[in-house]
């Protein structure tokens, strides 16, 4: 009852705000129209009396038949009017077209002496015409008057104009004037109703809106504590979309290669040899692709944030030449060449599928960013009880300010050239999150060019085989 009530008196409050805005802004617009449209009108006046003024002066000074026949045919080319009279109000000249002149004409003409340039018509809203009158004087002398018109419609139509543009505006005046009376009610007096609409979103997955929090009473507690799920729910959501992205990162580069050896494979011309060959590779990327395919099966029915690895001691050497033999064709187009120092029986105690996407997402990123003709070179040194994995290339390197930040996920050093280089920018993201799963460590740092150094261990360091974040 007392929620219907604070919402009887919002609807109160609303209307006399309403009321009194819509009756400021209507006293304010009658002053603005009002002095508006009074300002063109005597503008239109004002220059009728400056064009009766210029004929007049001419005419003092040259008045004979060619310059009053000049003056009727310059005013026959424009909207306005004139008629030219002796100073009896005899018709001299006139740029009438039609028969009969207006009123104003013949009553200013009945025995009226003018003694100085006025209005003799205002009267747009009734009369025809608005006009004016300028005497011509020579010598202390008046030998004539010159009859400006102007069609009142020409008045009537910018006023027309002016009208419906103060319409216009007051309209969505009103209409801005109603939204703001309902955002204040709402604001005012529905603080908990806000709350019920923002946990009604929060279960529909809409984890972007926030409350605002006033910490001096119990409203504010409540709000603070919407407020830190929404963040878990939006950090959460954030973490699956990011996910989600790298997987389709990881796909992508398989699948790629699957379906070109398959476009090569298909290709009359191509030998069987080299078709048994693209045939294995294809093969072994399927493979790949369905172990990959499994494993996000498996994580997807984990309720805990695990990454599972199957760690066990691994060639290094082995794996980096067979990296070598699938990105043959790459190499080949880009004129890379990839060599690779690696001792024979270097071992490794690593999952030998992650520890070849690791590899293999370094390497292309230096493809894509080393440009052509790139060396990339692979190293490895045995420690006591690790391994130096050294991949380095000769391209242009990274910024030094952009170095802390090379293994953050979506960061790319030049934004401006994302779509050209192509790139999701999550392939280093990964290969950090799986060397640390693995007890490991990764740093890029500057030498001829991006260098970047993963310490793998050698041992399972007593831990379990699998090793979660």
């Amino acid at each position: 009852m007392r929620g219907y009530m604070k919402h009887k008196i919002s609807i109160k409050l609303g209307l006399l705000f309403f009321i009194s805005m819509i009756l400021i802004e209507l006293l304010l617009f009658a002053v603005l129209y009002t002095t508006v449209s009074t300002h063109r009108i005597n503008e239109v006046m004002e220059e009728l009396l400056t064009r009766g003024a210029g004929h007049r002066d001419v005419l003092e000074n040259y008045f004979d038949e060619s310059t009053l026949a000049h003056v009727a045919l310059m005013e026959s080319e424009a909207v306005t009017e004139v008629i030219i009279t002796d100073g009896d109000g005899n018709i001299l000249s006139e740029s009438f077209n039609e028969e009969g002149y207006p009123d104003i004409f013949y009553e200013s003409i009945d025995g009226k002496i003018e003694e100085e340039e006025r209005v003799i018509e205002d009267e747009w809203r009734t009369e025809p015409y608005v006009a004016t009158v300028s005497p011509i004087i020579v010598e202390n002398e008046q030998i004539g008057n010159v009859f400006m018109f102007s069609p009142s419609e020409v008045i009537r139509s910018i006023i027309g104009h002016l009208t419906r543009q103060f319409v216009l505006v007051m309209a969505v005046l009103i209409l801005v004037t109603i939204l703001i009376v309902v955002a204040l009610s709402k604001f005012i007096t529905r603080p908990l109703i806000r709350m019920k609409e923002v946990t009604e979103n929060l279960s529909t997955g809409k984890v972007e809106e926030y409350l605002d929090e006033h910490p001096n009473d119990e409203l504010g507690v409540l709000a603070s504590s919407i407020n830190r799920l929404s963040e878990d729910l939006e950090r959460i959501k954030k973490e699956r979309h990011d996910f989600l992205s790298a997987i389709a990162h990881e796909l992508r580069t398989p699948l790629t290669y699957v379906k070109g050896y398959a476009d090569v494979a298909a290709k009359k011309k191509t030998s069987s040899e080299d078709k048994d060959h693209y045939l294995n590779i294809i093969k072994e990327e399927a493979t790949h692709l369905t172990d990959m395919v499994q494993q996000l099966f498996q994580l997807a029915k984990m309720d805990e944030n695990t990454f599972a690895i199957e760690p066990e001691h691994v060639d290094v050497s082995l794996v980096l030449e067979e990296l070598k033999n699938h990105l043959y064709p790459v190499l080949k187009e880009k004129k890379t060449h990839l060599l690779i120092d690696v001792p024979p029986n270097t071992k490794v105690y690593a999952d030998p599928m992650r520890l070849k996407q690791v590899i293999h997402n370094i390497v292309e990123n230096a493809l894509r960013y080393g440009g052509e003709k790139t060396t990339i070179k692979m190293t490895a040194e045995t420690k006591k009880q690790h391994v130096i994995i050294r991949i380095s290339d000769d391209g242009p390197g990274v910024p030094e300010d952009s170095l802390p930040y090379l293994f953050e996920r979506l960061y790319r050093v030049d934004k401006a050239r994302s779509r050209e280089i192509g790139g999701t920018g999550l392939g280093l993201s990964i290969v950090r999150e799986i060397v640390e799963l693995h007890g490991g460590v990764v740093k890029a740092f500057n030498e001829e060019g991006l260098t970047i150094s993963i310490t793998w261990p050698k041992e399972d360091n007593d831990e379990k085989n699998t090793l979660s974040r």
